[in-house]
């Protein structure tokens, strides 16, 4: 695994039934990016401990990020990295 810097990265939603239940967790995601920087594959690799935070991440992640594509000898290559997502109630 790789060290991923995010290009672009906003919070995924905080889905309403987890505020109303004050779920709150960080859900660590293993990205496969291309060497565009786009996630190729997504998934769980820790879990928040909430199904509904760790799919809102998921998604999130898969269609809205873009990351910075990893280098190898000054090519763009593809990379596996691990990225946390947290939601935290203010």
């Amino acid at each position: 695994f790789q060290q991923l810097a995010v290009a672009v990265g906003t919070a995924p939603a905080y889905p309403r039934p987890a505020i109303q239940r004050n779920m709150q967790g960080t859900v660590m995601l293993r990205v496969h990016v291309d060497a565009s920087g786009k996630p190729i594959e997504v998934s769980i690799e820790q879990s928040s401990g909430f199904r509904l935070l760790d799919e809102a991440a998921l998604k999130h992640v898969k269609a809205r990020w873009k990351f910075v594509p990893a280098q190898a000898n000054g090519q763009a290559v593809e990379a596996w990295g691990l990225v946390p997502v947290e939601f935290v109630l203010e």
